[in-house]
């Protein structure tokens, strides 16, 4: 049910972009560094340092206005007082963008994720105990250099409670990504 809902929004969005007539469409690549955690029921956890890359695409409705969608790699999860909890997603935020200066561009929007693994520190796979989606909210700033490039921060809250375990466990993830990206082609 999930998946199709945010299907939908996905065409809903990109019809939308298309229909108001859009300044422009820009494409880029962007990587960077993780900064995750996880808030577990009363378990004291650490940031656990990891990457994500991906690309994006700009859909501007005027100088000021647009929309960014990204499909991106994410290495999450957070380490625990006896073992790492080693997440791999795939996410797909999609962002409302406000360039309020020439250089400068606020950012949010919700975040989608889908698990494709979850390991400890020995290296064996306990996926099955999670979720196979999360939902989320991403916001953040970017600064835009010349050339295309860019760079900013984002911090992502989880929303949704991602354990199947049956003890009532609760486990959200939170992420503070730091990024440089490069509009290759279009808008900037």
């Amino acid at each position: 049910m999930k998946k199709y809902a945010f299907l939908i929004i996905s065409l809903l969005l990109v019809a939308f972009a298309m229909n108001t007539k859009a300044q422009g469409l820009g494409i880029g690549l962007k990587a960077g560094m993780n900064f995750a955690n996880q808030k577990i029921t009363d378990i004291n956890t650490n940031t656990r340092t990891g990457f994500h890359g991906g690309i994006y695409a700009i859909i501007a409705f005027s100088e000021k206005w647009g929309i960014q969608p990204e499909l991106l790699y994410s290495s999450q999860g957070s380490e625990l007082p006896d073992d790492i909890n080693d997440f791999s997603y795939m996410t797909i935020p999609v962002l409302l963008r406000w360039k309020m200066i020439s250089f400068l561009s606020l950012s949010a929007g919700p975040q989608f994720s889908i698990l494709l693994d979850a390991k400890n520190q020995a290296g064996e796979s306990f996926k099955d105990q999670f979720k196979n989606s999360d939902f989320g909210l991403a916001v953040g700033a970017t600064i835009h250099l010349p050339l295309g490039l860019n760079a900013g921060a984002r911090y992502v809250w989880g929303f949704t409670n991602v354990s199947e375990l049956q003890n009532d466990i609760s486990v959200k993830n939170t992420t503070i990504q730091i990024f440089a990206g490069w509009t290759i082609i279009g808008k900037k």
